[in-house]
């Protein structure tokens, strides 16, 4: 099972965010790094387990970087030497101001379903509105969302789609009009990206600043976030259990009629 250890820093430092960065890049390989958010994503040494962009443990601080949780999926079990090992680098600079809480981690992070000894375990990807491990059903929603949603603008994608190309996360694909957008250059003709400009205005970023470096900031949001699917929206409440089968059944029917 996953395991996540939560670190508060009593006088948090304004450095231990490159701390931690450069104690993980010394025993993993570092996959993902938004500094503003103070994200870190990467496969350790330790373990074999990962997700299938290579990902076994993520890293997480709080917007005053005063608590940090370290989420570790390598190995199942009470194998902690991810978290053992930044702790020992956290010690020495820190003393005792520095309080750790472990636990491990038992519930799906999206239907909140309890994962049972031999029960299937799916590592989120980067972009999901969780940290914590998956039971099967919430896997294969999240994981068909990525395939069949722009990653920008959360337009369903039709026959048509691109591959949004970060390498924290192979499985993320943008429709035409984001690609356009972030690849005006490919295309030659100012007036097409100025079209779809007026038309889609990307989640979160204004018409006036549809720069590529935008573009790319929205990709890091999450896959969830604006569906315009409402059979979709159906299924992603009843993986919540905000309603049960039946009244799931009721809803579909009445969608589909």
């Amino acid at each position: 099972m996953a395991t996540k250890a939560s670190v508060s820093f009593s006088e948090p430092s304004p450095d231990i965010f490159s701390t931690i960065l450069e104690c993980c890049s010394r025993k993993a390989e570092i996959k993902y790094v938004d500094k503003m958010r103070h994200h870190i994503a990467g496969k350790s040494v330790f373990g074999m387990r990962k997700n299938r962009d290579g990902i076994n443990f993520q890293i997480i601080f709080s917007n005053d970087v005063s608590v940090m949780d370290v989420y570790d999926y390598a190995k199942r079990g009470m194998d902690r030497r991810l978290v053992e090992g930044l702790y020992e680098v956290i010690s020495p600079v820190m003393g005792d101001k520095v309080t750790l809480k472990l636990e491990d981690l038992n519930d799906c992070g999206v239907c909140k379903k309890k994962l049972g000894v031999g029960t299937p375990r799916f590592v989120p990807s980067i972009g999901w509105e969780t940290l914590s491990e998956l039971c099967e059903s919430c896997f294969t929603l999240l994981s068909d969302h990525e395939k069949n949603y722009c990653c920008v603008c959360h337009k369903k994608l039709g026959f048509r789609k691109y591959s949004a190309k970060l390498s924290w996360n192979s499985n993320l694909h943008v429709c035409k009009e984001c690609y356009i957008l972030n690849n005006p250059q490919s295309h030659g003709e100012s007036h097409i990206r100025e079209e779809f400009a007026e038309k889609y205005i990307v989640r979160g970023i204004s018409d006036s600043n549809l720069s590529q470096k935008n573009i790319r900031k929205a990709m890091d949001r999450s896959v969830l976030v604006g569906s315009d699917d409402p059979l979709h929206i159906l299924k992603i409440r009843l993986a919540r259990g905000e309603i049960n089968k039946t009244e799931y059944k009721e809803m579909r029917s009445l969608l589909e009629e």
